[in-house]
């Protein structure tokens, strides 16, 4: 199954870079823009500082752009990588489609906390750390895989069959570490490379002015973002695609 999932994410990604690039180019730019703006209007940390309001207002912004344009681009690849659905040129759609799956993906943000929550209840009750830390394992050792079978939801939500979390975790037996593992192997190497590559930048591009050098990291860091962005998705679509495959649902989806 490990397996699989890394080679379905991988393929889907690599042999589809044009159609990834449509998907996320748009919110990339949009998301430069902003940060861009919002950069030019603070100045320094010290205008939000004496401006708690703004402060709570622009993290407000900043996370609605976050919910909007991550469902965007999720919503359009599990469409993309499920039932072939093309991505236009510029794709910045946020329909009910979409702003259902925002809901459900607020929903398991809550089911983790959730589970962080009975961890600091574990804290404050027992106050012994080695006793904490060994309930923390558990917990976590349980809401890891369940999360993630639970995420299934996310898929079925884009393609329009929608399922629920009781379904969601019934389909994905076997499949709730698998798809948290290859999340990790595959995010990883970009990671670390992306770090690696920054550095070799810095140490050669010492004649440089500063301002090319940092052009350079703002567009290194943009592609590795939407590399690990999409790569992530599509553990999700491989892990959905397998578990309905399993249970002989609805096979025309695929089609």
């Amino acid at each position: 199954m490990l397996k699989r999932l890394l080679s379905d994410s991988v393929s889907l990604v690599f042999g589809n870079l044009e159609a990834v690039f449509k998907v996320c180019g748009s919110w990339f730019v949009l998301q430069f823009v902003l940060m861009t703006i919002i950069q030019l209007s603070i100045g320094d940390s010290g205008r939000l500082e004496a401006n708690p309001g703004a402060a709570v207002l622009l993290s407000l912004v900043v996370m609605i752009f976050s919910l909007v344009s991550s469902a965007s681009i999720s919503v359009a690849w599990h469409r993309f990588g499920l039932i072939g659905e093309q991505p236009g040129l510029i794709h910045l759609k946020f329909s009910g489609v979409e702003f259902s799956f925002v809901l459900k993906s607020l929903l398991l943000g809550l089911l983790m906390i959730g589970a962080w929550l009975v961890v600091m209840l574990i804290h404050f009750t027992i106050g012994a750390p080695a006793i904490t830390g060994v309930f923390a394992l558990l917990v976590m050792a349980f809401a890891i895989p369940t999360f993630f079978r639970f995420s299934l939801i996310l898929p079925a939500t884009a393609v329009e069959r929608p399922i629920g979390l009781g379904q969601a975790y019934a389909i994905s037996e076997g499949l709730g570490w698998r798809m948290f593992l290859a999340t990790i192997i595959l995010a990883l190497p970009f990671v670390l490379g992306g770090m690696f590559i920054g550095y070799l930048l810095q140490e050669v591009a010492g004649g440089l002015p500063l301002l090319l050098i940092q052009m350079k990291m703002l567009v290194l860091n943009v592609l590795i973002q939407i590399i690990v962005t999409v790569l992530g998705i599509s553990v999700l679509t491989a892990g959905y695609r397998m578990a309905m495959e399993n249970r002989s649902v609805e096979p025309q989806v695929f089609d």
